[in-house]
């Protein structure tokens, strides 16, 4: 089970977050912000995703050890931001296909599957991730978890809307030339920049970027 004391085990982004959730202000902002920004790091692929959506979520499981009767609703800001974070990498994929769309036949087959195969699965493991974390917690953040993870597996998630949305809209802008890549079979990308991952977190980080600048006009008009 989650040890809260033992923090010295946490990666920087857990960290961020058990801080963000401690602190009780704009959690679900902040934890928004720190999750795109350790994606952002990264490779938009589901291992990078995978890593990042525990580490946050287990950081913000230990920030409300002291919370007491806000800790629902801390968790509950805090998953709703890292939702949003998930939704706006599923964003910044669909305007990387997008991007490359007279290119497509310059990545590998297997990229191309990938980046697909990624979109579709976004919203089962940001719930099987959050899942895990419940399982590995105690007391009342176990309960609270599981609830909350209840009630986002029965309702759905925005970045589960946002994939679906987005490999929509990819198959019928793209759907010609998506299926002439999977017809001719080869899987020889160019060379390794041409990554679909790695051109999504290029583009994640000016998504983030303005999505920061909007949150703080917001907390600044209102004061």
């Amino acid at each position: 089970m989650t040890d809260p004391g033992k923090a010295e085990n946490l990666g920087n982004e857990a960290k961020e977050a058990r801080a963000a959730v401690e602190h009780g202000q704009h959690i679900r902002d902040e934890i928004r912000g720190i999750t795109l920004a350790a994606l952002r790091r990264g490779r938009l692929d589901a291992q990078g995703i995978r890593r990042v959506v525990r580490s946050v979520t287990q950081g913000a499981s230990l920030g409300v050890a002291g919370a007491g009767d806000k800790s629902r609703a801390a968790l509950s800001e805090a998953l709703a931001g890292i939702d949003e974070a998930l939704a706006k990498s599923a964003e910044a994929t669909k305007l990387a296909v997008e991007e490359a769309a007279g290119r497509l036949r310059d990545y590998g087959k297997r990229d191309l599957e990938r980046t697909f195969d990624d979109l579709r699965a976004l919203e089962g493991m940001f719930l099987d991730t959050v899942k895990d974390v419940a399982d590995s917690s105690a007391g009342a953040t176990q309960e609270i978890l599981q609830g909350l993870w209840q009630h986002a597996r029965a309702s759905g998630t925005e970045a589960g809307a946002t994939a679906t949305a987005a490999i929509a809209a990819l198959e019928q802008k793209l759907g010609r030339t998506l299926r002439e890549v999977a017809a001719a079979g080869t899987d020889a990308a160019l060379a390794a920049s041409a990554n679909l991952a790695e051109a999504a977190s290029g583009l994640l980080a000016g998504i983030a970027e303005a999505l920061d600048a909007k949150a703080k006009s917001m907390r600044h008009a209102k004061k």
